[in-house]
């Protein structure tokens, strides 16, 4: 289904099924790696209105990078959380790892486009600033928290109605 996409649309999503169909497209390369998903999704969690090729496009680049941040390690954990904000206006989305983290010195400039601390021929350094482009452009926010051995947050907040300005340039289903 997400390979069938052929252009961006606003429609409902769910977004813990949305998730588990994702981990399910890439637990064999992960496992792989000695790597396993764990997911602490909200029950309640309501339906948001968004972009499910972008969305998808994020939590891929994120898994990535976090089975990537596990190089060299005999296992790991990449984990999924979703709550409900209690404001009622939006989703939280949690996508932590156990691998090697982020130094201090980089947290700052890993939205930035062209920033990588990987070896030459293994990452251009869009991949965060690409994530975060597109994680604004549906209204929302993204924000990252690590420590250098212990691993790495990704913390997204999704609403549950998308910005007017996108609604005006996508076909709402």
């Amino acid at each position: 289904r997400f390979a069938r996409r052929t252009q961006s649309l606003i429609e409902p999503v769910n977004v813990n099924l949305f998730i588990k169909e994702i981990v399910e497209l890439m637990e064999r390369e992960a496992g792989t790696s000695g790597i396993k998903f764990t997911l602490t999704l909200d029950e309640n969690l309501p339906t948001i209105k968004s972009d499910p090729s972008q969305l998808q496009q994020v939590l891929l680049n994120l898994i990535t990078n976090a089975i990537d941040a596990h190089d060299g390690m005999p296992y790991g954990n990449i984990r999924f959380t979703t709550a409900s904000d209690p404001s009622g206006r939006s989703v939280w989305i949690t996508v932590s790892d156990t691998g090697s983290g982020i130094r201090p010195e980089h947290l700052e400039k890993v939205f930035d486009p062209f920033f990588t601390t990987k070896s030459v021929g293994k990452g251009t350094g869009l991949g965060l600033s690409i994530c975060y482009s597109i994680i604004q452009r549906l209204g929302g926010t993204i924000t990252v928290d690590s420590m250098p051995g212990e691993g790495t947050e990704f913390n997204l907040t999704l609403p549950l109605e998308p910005p007017r300005e996108l609604q005006e340039h996508l076909r709402l289903t």
